[in-house]
C-alpha cells in the first residue's frame, strides 16, 4: 500500500503518471478501506501544500476515485467516508480564506476549489444514499420478510451487510437484540425464537465484528431488561421464563461454551424436545405387534406389497400394491402405518407426537440411544416407530389402506379407505426399483407390481401436475414437512401415489354433505410480497450495478412460500382444490390428526356433537402445528451453525 501512496502523491505533484483504475482496483480488492484511507491522506497532504490550479485538478481526480470505489465495494465504511468528506469541505473553506497568497491566479483557483467542493458533495450524497438504501434493504429482510434462508444467502453474497449500521450509527446486531428484548417482554414466543436464531446467524458470520464497547452496549440492553423483570421476588418468579431467554442470549454473546457442544442447549432455545420421558419409553416397549386373524375389525391385505425407500430408511411408514384387474383397470393400494391402531388418539404418546410436529433431520448422526438408527429427532420413541410399527418385511403391521381403481385414462371409478393388516412382501430401495424398471427381475410378482406401479404413475402424472415453479423449488427442498417433488423412476412412483392419496382423502372431507372437518395442507402465493422484494432488489441492481445483487435477485425471483395447515383452503403449488397430509404418521403429527378424522367420519357416522368436537380439535391442532414449524427450521439451522463451529 505504501507504493500506492507514493504513486498517487507523485501524480498530484506532477512527478508521475496518473494511477489507472485497474491498478487502483487491484489494491482495493485486497483492502478497499485501506485504499480509501490512502486516497484521503494524499488529498489532505496535497491540499495542505497546494500551490496551483493544476494540483487542484488532480486532487479532484482523486476525489472522483473515492466515488468510483464507493460504487463498487460494499465493504467500504461509508460513515468514515462521510466524516472525511466533511472535513475536506471545511478545509476548502479555510483555503479560500487563509491561503490566498498561495494562488497566483486567484480567480481560477477559486473556480477549481469550487469544482472540488461540488465533487465532494456528489460523493457525500453517494455515500449517504447507498448506505441508507442498503440499511433499508436489510431492515426489510430482517423485520419484514423474516426468512433466515434469505438472510443466510444475503450474508454469503454481501458479507459487509452483517456489520451495517443505521443512520444513528447503531449496528445491525444491536437493533436485532432490541427487537429480541421487546419480544421477550411481550411474550411473543415466535418472535423470540426468530430473533434468537437471527442473532446466532449474525454472530456466526466470519467477518462479523463487534468491538468491546459495542459488545457491552448489547449486553447492557439485556442486563437492563433482566433488572426490569426481576424487581421483587414475585416479579422474578413470574418472569422466570423471560429471564431465562435473556440469560441464554447473554451467555451466547459472551461466548459461553460450557454445554455448547450438546444439542440440548440449541434445542432448548426453540423449545424442541430431544428425549422422551421414561413413561413414554416404557409404553413404546410394551406395544404388542399384531397377528394375522387376531383383529376382526381389520381386513388382511392379500395383494403383493412392497415398500420403496432410501438405503438407510428405518421408519418405514408407507407401502404400495398394484395389480391389473380383468376389466383392464388398475387397483392401486397405498398402505400407511396406522398410529391409532396402536395408541388411542387421546393418549400421551399420540399427543406428544403431534406436539413435536415432525421428525427433525440433523446434519450429523445424533444418537438418542445406543442402538439409534439415523440422524433424526423422532416424534415417537424408536422402540415403537422402528421396532413395532415400521412396515418391515414379513411382519404383520397395522395399517390404513387406501384403494383406488384407476382406468387407463386416469379416472378413479372406485375408492375405499380401510383399516387393515399387511405383511410387507419386499423392502426395496429407489435404486433397486429403477434397475427393475430397466432390466426386469427374476421375482415375477415383484416385477409385475413395479411395472403396474409405473403404468399408474404415468397415468397420474398426466392428471396431477403442479406449477413449474413449485416443482423446481420443492424438488431440491430440505423441507421434510411437505411432499418432495420427484420426476423420475422410483421416486416419481412414491410421489404420485402419495399425492393421489392426500388429494382423495381431502376431497372426501371437502365434498361431504355433512361438512366433515379436516386438517388441510394449504398453500398460497402472496404475489404482493414477492413483488415488493423484486422491486427492492431491482432498484438496488439498477442503481449500483448488477453483479453484486444479481444472484440475490435470482433467488428472490424463485421464492415460493411454504404451506401451512388450516381447516379450509386450496394448494396453489400442487394445483389442487384440496390436499392433506395422511401418508406419514410415523414422522409427521398432522397425518395422525387426519387419521383421527377418518376414524370419526369415515369409519363411523358421527353425531352433530361429535362433528363439532372434531372441528374444534382440528382447529386447535392446526394452530399448534403451525406455531411449531418455524422454530423447528430455526433450530436445525442454528444446530448446523454450531456444529460447523465445533468441527
Amino acid at each position: 500500500m505504501k507504493n500506492l501512496e507514493k504513486q498517487l502523491s507523485n501524480f498530484v505533484k506532477g512527478n508521475g503518471p496518473r494511477v489507472n483504475y485497474d491498478t487502483l482496483c487491484a489494491y482495493a480488492n485486497r483492502n478497499p478501506n485501506e485504499v480509501i484511507h490512502i486516497l484521503f491522506k494524499v488529498i489532505n497532504d496535497e491540499l495542505n501544500s497546494v500551490t496551483g490550479v493544476g494540483n487542484l485538478d488532480k486532487i479532484r481526480e482523486l476525489v472522483q476515485s473515492v466515488g468510483i470505489l464507493l460504487a463498487n465495494y460494499d465493504e467500504i465504511n461509508r460513515k468514515v467516508v462521510s466524516r472525511k468528506l466533511r472535513k475536506l469541505d471545511e478545509k476548502i473553506d479555510r483555503l479560500k480564506i487563509e491561503n490566498r497568497r498561495k494562488f497566483v491566479d486567484l480567480e481560477n483557483a477559486y473556480q477549481e476549489l469550487e469544482k472540488v467542493r461540488l465533487e465532494l458533495e456528489k460523493i457525500e450524497e453517494q455515500a449517504q444514499e447507498k448506505d441508507t438504501k442498503q440499511y433499508d434493504f436489510m431492515n426489510y429482510l430482517t423485520n419484514g420478510v423474516r426468512n433466515i434462508t434469505y438472510l443466510e444467502y444475503t450474508f454469503a453474497k454481501m458479507p459487509s451487510l452483517v456489520n451495517i449500521k443505521d443512520r444513528e450509527e447503531i449496528p445491525l446486531i444491536r437493533n436485532v437484540i432490541e427487537r429480541f428484548v421487546e419480544s421477550v417482554k411481550e411474550e411473543k414466543e415466535e418472535d423470540i425464537l426468530y430473533y434468537n436464531n437471527l442473532i446466532s446467524l449474525i454472530i456466526s458470520q466470519k467477518n462479523f465484528h463487534n468491538n468491546e464497547h459495542e459488545k457491552q452496549n448489547c449486553l447492557n440492553l439485556l442486563y437492563t431488561a433482566i433488572n426490569q423483570l426481576s424487581i421483587g421476588k414475585k416479579q422474578a418468579k413470574k418472569n422466570k421464563r423471560k429471564i431465562e431467554w435473556l440469560n441464554n442470549l447473554i451467555n451466547t454473546l459472551k461466548g459461553t461454551k460450557t454445554k455448547d457442544s450438546q444439542i440440548e442447549i440449541v434445542a432448548e432455545k426453540y423449545n424442541i424436545q430431544v428425549h422422551f420421558n421414561e413413561d413414554l419409553l416404557s409404553q413404546a416397549r410394551l406395544v404388542r405387534t399384531p397377528k394375522i386373524g387376531e383383529m376382526t375389525d381389520r381386513n388382511v391385505v392379500e395383494d403383493y406389497v412392497i415398500t420403496i425407500d432410501g438405503d438407510r430408511a428405518v421408519e418405514i411408514d408407507d407401502a404400495l400394491s398394484c395389480r391389473r384387474l380383468p376389466n383392464g383397470n388398475y387397483l392401486l393400494g397405498v398402505h400407511i402405518a396406522s398410529i391409532l391402531g396402536y395408541f388411542p388418539y387421546e393418549s400421551d404418546m399420540v399427543q406428544t407426537a403431534i406436539s413435536r410436529n415432525r421428525s427433525i433431520y440433523l446434519p450429523k448422526k445424533y444418537q438418542i440411544t445406543e442402538d439409534d438408527f439415523n440422524r433424526t429427532i423422532p416424534i415417537f420413541p424408536y422402540e415403537f416407530s422402528v421396532i413395532k410399527a415400521s412396515l418391515v418385511p414379513e411382519k404383520p403391521r397395522l395399517t390404513r389402506s387406501y384403494f383406488f381403481e384407476i382406468t387407463p385414462e386416469g379416472n378413479i371409478v372406485e375408492e375405499h379407505f380401510e383399516k387393515t393388516i399387511i405383511k410387507n412382501n419386499r423392502k426395496t430401495t429407489y435404486h433397486e426399483v429403477d434397475q427393475i424398471l430397466e432390466q426386469g427381475s427374476p421375482n415375477k410378482d415383484l416385477e409385475e407390481t413395479i411395472k403396474n406401479l409405473q403404468a399408474v404413475t404415468n397415468i397420474l402424472e398426466a392428471k396431477y401436475q403442479g406449477t413449474e415453479l413449485y416443482e423446481q423449488v420443492k424438488g431440491s427442498s430440505e423441507d421434510y414437512s411437505d411432499l418432495r417433488v420427484k420426476r423420475i423412476g422410483a421416486e416419481k412412483i412414491v410421489y404420485q401415489t402419495m399425492l393421489l392419496t392426500g388429494n382423495r382423502v381431502a376431497e372426501f372431507f371437502a365434498n361431504s354433505k355433512e361438512g366433515y372437518p379436516c386438517l388441510y395442507r394449504v398453500h398460497e402465493v402472496n404475489e404482493e410480497n414477492i413483488e415488493k422484494l423484486e422491486a427492492m432488489v431491482e432498484n438496488l441492481t439498477n442503481t449500483y450495478g448488477g453483479d453484486q445483487y444479481q444472484k440475490l435477485y435470482q433467488l428472490i425471483e424463485g421464492i415460493y412460500p411454504k404451506g401451512w395447515y388450516d381447516t379450509s383452503g386450496s394448494h396453489a403449488g400442487l394445483g389442487l382444490d384440496h390436499y392433506c397430509h395422511c401418508t406419514s404418521g410415523l414422522r409427521r403429527g398432522a397425518d395422525i390428526v387426519v387419521e383421527h378424522a377418518l376414524e370419526v367420519c369415515y369409519d363411523n357416522t358421527p353425531t352433530p356433537r361429535e362433528i363439532d368436537l372434531l372441528s374444534a380439535e382440528i382447529e386447535s391442532k392446526a394452530k399448534q402445528i403451525n406455531a411449531k414449524q418455524n422454530p423447528i427450521d430455526w433450530f436445525v439451522k442454528d444446530y448446523r451453525r454450531s456444529y460447523r463451529r465445533r468441527h
